[in-house]
């Protein structure tokens, strides 16, 4: 008999929340079969296997780090058999999901699960081969759980000598990238070990528990790590206000997560929280606003809902069902039309601007698109969006809604930036072009064709983890081009990493340091001259600075607020969307400089415009 259960007790003392006692009690006595929870109805399950109870269930919620969990324990992990199923269930939940292989043992039958669109029917999977397995949801593909398929002759936790990644690569349990993805699923599902900067060191200590990676024994310690936090506000103030969606925060009278946190550019101080308790704001995942900057539009990402509210008071004025899973939002420069990309469907919605936003139309871009981050041009002609469920990018002409859609190759194409000058488009894959497993797509807007794939990992060896240059971003996120069109500045989440490309030589220049689930990039005004990138992360409450002049960190802030007596839990996390105002991309600021001196800006939009310079201003 092995004594696994010793160890689950040694990480349920150390806080750890992904393996329970009751994975402890079932491996004590690993010839018995647990109690088979009520088969799943016929509408419930989309793939099943015949006559086969799930020895173990993992629920799919909207619950920040618990998205998959046991809902015996609350686990993200469970642990069975060979020849074992597992129901995977949606209960919980606003919008759709789908439930996605994200790695799994070679060779193993039935695997890859996928579902080809989001839905809210279950899974049952059954197991034959001991090892890993990890599930994702596609359209909010930080959502872990996984399950561990367990021989109870063998000695250590099974992981299996390989992992079969969706990419298409295979790498063996030992190498770098192995153990990264091993620990990012416990510190995505174990919010104690997110990252605190109000404290002075980052822990994320694992318990001693052995892990039999194909005979090779290597402890779950051995993953564990130590970094000083650094919190500083940058010597140069910036121009106007930075918003930042907190989306994991947890608020007292909603059921449901999320804020948009307000911080003064000048002062890096929070000068509010917006949490939508009345209307109970879905995980706020994107922002924009209107040539004015009297509205802020924000997406539900959870759900099907676009919300706007008051930049100023944070009133809410409006709440608009636009589709499943709304991802991001966008104006159009001239127009002031709003575009919503609905994440969980093929199309991305078009709405009149203003306090109360009327659907108006939409653009259809084919079947199960799952359009997320997009973009549009600075002169209004061209939205581009990245068809993260159909691994295509779209290009529309927004004069006439044609669409022209380019295959990729890639798997999860997440978000877009363009160049000022409209000619070219930058595309991150989440989950890389294979072979290669992290790649930025280049489009030729003009010719509608893709140019190129950037390998954002080529200095990056997988199997030692050595680096030998600046181009080592792994799972990149959001990726705009710079104001002046000279960078691209591209957030990594699984490298904690933030990636400088050079537009002129579409090569990766420079490589900073950043945080876990580092995910939002945006640009905002320096005083004096030059911009900021702000970059938020999913798993840390600091919002990185970074100076566009130097090409360094200039800064961290804090998003937490303790005095914020209605923050019950995660304060400051799930930092995502962020929304720098002045808006700095010289299409939509030059509509607002328009406006400069006809009454229609608040004194405060007034005042952040005359702190620009001539040549911020592009005069």
């Amino acid at each position: 008999m092995k004594f696994k259960s010793l160890y689950f007790a040694i990480l349920l003392a150390a806080g750890m929340g992904a393996l329970s006692t009751a994975h402890a009690a079932q491996l004590k006595t690993p010839t018995a079969s647990p109690t088979p929870p009520a088969a799943p109805s016929g509408e419930e399950a989309i793939l099943s296997v015949a006559g086969v109870l799930p020895a173990a269930t993992l629920h799919m919620t909207d619950e920040p780090g618990t998205w998959f969990k046991d809902p015996t324990d609350g686990d993200a992990l469970v642990v069975v058999k060979p020849g074992d199923a597992v129901l995977i269930k949606m209960t919980d939940v606003n919008a759709e999901h789908t439930i996605t292989s994200l790695l799994w043992q070679p060779g193993a039958k039935d695997f890859p699960v996928d579902q080809e669109k989001p839905s809210t029917s279950s899974v049952t999977a059954k197991f034959d081969k001991p090892g890993l397995y990890v599930f994702t949801c596609k359209v909010h593909p930080y959502m872990f759980g996984a399950v561990v398929v367990d021989d109870p002759n063998t000695p250590g936790l099974d992981i299996g000598s390989e992992i079969q990644l969706v990419t298409g690569a295979k790498v063996p349990t030992t190498s770098d990238i192995a153990k990264k993805l091993l620990r990012t699923f416990f510190v995505i599902t174990t919010p104690s070990l997110w990252r605190d900067y109000s404290k002075p060191t980052w822990e994320v200590k694992l318990p001693d528990i052995p892990l039999n990676l194909s005979g090779q024994q290597v402890s779950l310690n051995a993953l564990s790590v130590s970094v000083p936090n650094d919190l500083h506000h940058p010597k140069t103030p910036g121009v106007g206000e930075v918003w930042v969606n907190t989306q994991f925060e947890k608020i007292a009278g909603k059921t449901k997560f999320g804020s948009a946190t307000q911080v003064d550019a000048a002062t890096w101080k929070i000068k509010k929280k917006v949490k939508g308790i009345d209307t109970n704001l879905n995980h706020p995942h994107n922002m924009w606003t209107d040539v004015a900057y009297r509205y802020i539009y924000q997406t539900e990402w959870f759900d099907k809902r676009l919300t706007t509210f008051d930049r100023d008071k944070g009133t809410i004025y409006s709440v608009v069902t636009v589709g499943q899973d709304p991802s991001h939002v966008m104006t159009r420069p001239g127009t002031d039309m709003l575009y919503v990309a609905i994440n969980g469907e093929e199309r991305v919605a078009k709405l009149s601007p203003g306090a109360n936003p009327n659907l108006v139309g939409a653009v259809n871009l084919g079947p199960h698109a799952g359009p997320h981050g997009h973009w549009i041009s600075e002169d209004g002609r061209y939205m581009v969006t990245p068809d993260a469920l159909a691994g295509s990018v779209s290009i529309t002409d927004l004069s006439t809604d044609q669409v022209t859609t380019i295959p990729t190759g890639a798997v999860i194409p997440i978000a877009v930036g363009i160049t000022p000058d409209g000619s070219h488009a930058y595309v991150t894959n989440l989950l890389g072009t294979p072979p290669l497993l992290s790649t930025m797509s280049v489009i030729d807007l003009k010719a509608k064709k893709k140019i190129q794939d950037i390998d954002l990992a080529a200095d990056y060896d997988p199997i030692s983890g050595q680096t030998k240059g600046p181009a080592y971003g792994l799972l990149p996120i959001q990726t705009p081009v710079s104001p002046d069109g000279k960078y691209v500045v591209t957030a990594n989440t699984l490298s904690a990493t933030i990636s400088i490309l050079d537009t002129k030589t579409n090569k990766v220049i420079k490589q900073l340091p950043s945080d876990p689930g580092v995910h939002g990039v945006e640009y905002g005004f320096k005083k004096g001259g030059g911009y900021y990138a702000y970059v938020a992360s999913k798993f840390s409450n600091a919002l990185t600075v970074v100076d566009m002049d130097t090409l360094d960190i200039a800064g961290k802030i804090l998003l937490a607020d303790p005095t914020d007596s209605q923050i019950t839990g995660l304060n400051g996390y799930g930092g995502q969307g962020v929304l720098p105002l002045p808006i700095a991309m010289p299409g939509w600021l030059k509509e607002t400089l328009k406006l400069s001196g006809t009454g229609r800006l608040s004194s405060e939009v007034e005042s952040w415009l005359k702190e620009l310079t001539p040549e911020q201003k592009g005069i």
